[in-house]
C-alpha cells in the first residue's frame, strides 16, 4: 500500500512579485522547479514494514533490541550518576563534609548516652523483660480467658484490621522480613542451642 504524493513547497521553489497597482503578491514558478515525472514522492509505511515488525516481535528479537538499548541506557544513566557525583565531590568536598558531620553527630550521641545512661537502662530492661516473659505472657493469657479479656481482644482486633495498621504492618514485614528473616532465624538457632546446652 502506497501513498505517492508530490513535493510542493510553500515559498522556496517559486519567485514573488508585488504589484503595487493591485497591492497583491504574486507566485510564479521559478524555472528550477522540478516538473510533475521527476518530483519528490512521499510514501507512507507498506505491508513489509508492518510483516518485518510483527516477525520481530515473534522472533524476540525486538524484545531483545528493547532489552538492550533500556540496559544500555540504564548504564549511561548510572556512568553520567557516577561521574557527577565526583564532579560535585570535587568542586565541593562533599565527603570530607559528610564525614565530619557523621563524625560529630556519632560523639554528640556518645555524650547523650553517657549523660543519660540510655545504653545501660536499655540493657538492664530487655534483661529484666526477658527474665520475666514467661510471668508475663501467663498473665496476658489468663487475663484474655476472662469474659473482659476476650471482648478487649475482640475490640483491639477490629481497630486493628480497621484503622489499616494491619495493612502496613504486613506490607511492612513484606519488605522487611526477605531480609531480617535470616538473622532472626540465626539468632533463634544460637539461643535454642545455648539453651539446650
Amino acid at each position: 500500500m502506497t501513498s505517492t504524493l508530490p513535493w510542493h513547497p510553500l515559498l522556496s521553489s517559486k519567485s514573488q512579485r508585488f504589484h503595487p497597482s493591485t497591492n497583491k503578491l504574486f507566485f510564479f514558478p521559478s524555472p528550477t522547479t522540478p516538473t510533475s515525472p521527476s518530483s519528490f514522492k512521499l510514501q507512507a509505511f507498506r505491508r513489509s514494514d508492518f510483516d518485518g515488525f510483527a516477525k520481530r516481535i515473534k522472533s524476540g528479537e525486538a524484545w531483545r533490541d528493547a532489552w538492550r538499548s533500556a540496559n544500555n541506557g540504564f548504564e549511561l544513566f548510572l556512568y553520567e550518576t557516577k561521574k557527577t557525583a565526583e564532579r560535585i565531590d570535587r568542586e565541593y568536598d562533599v565527603r570530607r563534609r559528610v564525614d565530619s558531620v557523621a563524625r560529630s553527630a556519632s560523639d554528640r550521641a556518645r555524650e547523650f548516652d553517657r549523660d543519660y545512661l540510655i545504653t545501660q537502662r536499655w540493657r538492664s530492661f530487655t534483661l529484666d523483660f526477658s527474665q520475666n516473659w514467661p510471668r508475663y505472657r501467663k498473665q496476658f493469657s489468663d487475663f484474655l480467658d476472662t469474659p473482659l479479656g476476650r471482648s478487649f481482644g475482640t475490640i483491639f482486633f477490629l481497630w486493628f484490621a480497621l484503622s489499616g495498621w494491619l495493612f502496613r504492618v504486613l506490607i511492612f514485614a513484606t519488605w522487611v522480613l526477605p531480609f531480617a528473616g535470616p538473622l532472626l532465624i540465626g539468632a533463634l538457632a544460637n539461643n535454642l542451642v545455648i539453651k539446650m546446652i
